[in-house]
């Protein structure tokens, strides 16, 4: 896919404008492969999967909510504890302690899997890279370079696959990037992690103290989609196929117009799964870790075999 853009005969006085538009070709074509290859793997996604851990909440149809502003991103209204998914996840949770708020919410999103008892985090790390890019993988150092302008400093990241614009920039943000003071090595032992995930989270709360009306699961669910939109925003490319309602509170009218993703952003969205449970946010951060690394004094994100330490997957 990438190839096409070098095989276009270019003359040298329009070679910086034919680049621009090589990048937006590049990065629409592996927007659309994704958006099919998403669609079709949630759809084929048993019942029996989205029940994946005895007494955990599930869904009460076997489809996802058609309604949801993207494929299988908000089953509040189809699950059997919908009724919780409109409160704030911090008053859910405190009239279910010790419960892992992944297995009560489960599958409200496609991303609330629960892990079970004693989590592999090597081991769920590379399940969640595998599964996360799906077929639309463009393979190592073969899709775009994109470049983020965030927080007043430019990153730059090879889009090897849709996710990894949303995926490489919420893990810098948070400082789960390997070269950000954190050893890959604390993944083997799930206790330690765990632990390192707490203090992350208790830091998020610290720093941005967000109330309870701003930590309510279904708001959450909705505005993963916002974000994708703000971070598209940040690397001046054009969200695919966002509903009006998404690209409204993103405040998203072109790439010249619109709300970049802010810290904020991304430490909200990590701090929920907290709420839902530190070995759920550890796996986050352990997924982070595990696949990129941040390079060339802070500027570039890398993949696998550039960084120290690369998981136990083909690239």
């Amino acid at each position: 896919m990438a190839m096409m853009c070098f095989i276009v005969p270019l003359l040298l006085a329009m070679l910086a404008e034919a680049d621009e538009e090589c990048l937006e070709m590049d990065v629409r074509m592996l927007q659309h492969s994704a958006f099919v290859s998403i669609e079709t793997q949630l759809a084929s996604e048993s019942e029996a999967a989205r029940k994946s851990l005895e007494n955990c909440g599930h869904l009460i149809q076997d489809a996802c909510d058609p309604n949801a502003n993207a494929p299988c991103s908000n089953n509040c209204r189809i699950h059997t504890h919908g009724h919780d998914c409109y409160r704030p996840v911090p008053e859910v949770m405190a009239e279910h302690p010790g419960e892992d708020g992944f297995c009560y919410f489960n599958y409200t999103g496609f991303w609330v899997d629960p892990l079970g008892d004693n989590p592999d985090y090597v081991q769920s790390a590379s399940h969640a890279i595998l599964a996360i890019r799906g077929s639309y993988y463009e393979g190592f150092k073969k899709g775009p370079l994109i470049t983020f302008n965030f927080e007043g400093k430019a990153i730059t990241t090879y889009m090897d696959a849709m996710h990894y614009s949303y995926d490489d920039l919420y893990g810098y943000s948070l400082g789960y990037l390997q070269g950000q003071g954190l050893e890959p090595s604390l993944l083997q032992n799930n206790t330690e992690w765990i632990s390192v995930s707490k203090a992350k989270c208790d830091q998020i709360q610290n720093t941005y103290k967000f109330q309870n009306e701003e930590l309510v699961l279904a708001d959450w669910l909705d505005y993963n989609q916002v974000i994708a939109t703000k971070v598209a925003c940040s690397a001046k490319l054009q969200p695919y196929l966002m509903s009006k309602s998404v690209l409204a509170a993103a405040r998203y009218k072109s790439i010249d117009d619109c709300d970049p993703v802010t810290a904020r952003d991304f430490a909200k969205h990590h701090y929920i799964k907290c709420l839902l449970g530190y070995p759920n946010s550890a796996a986050d951060a352990a997924y982070l870790l595990a696949r990129a690394c941040l390079l060339e004094m802070g500027t570039h994100i890398g993949h696998f075999s550039e960084c120290p330490y690369s998981p136990d997957v083909d690239f």
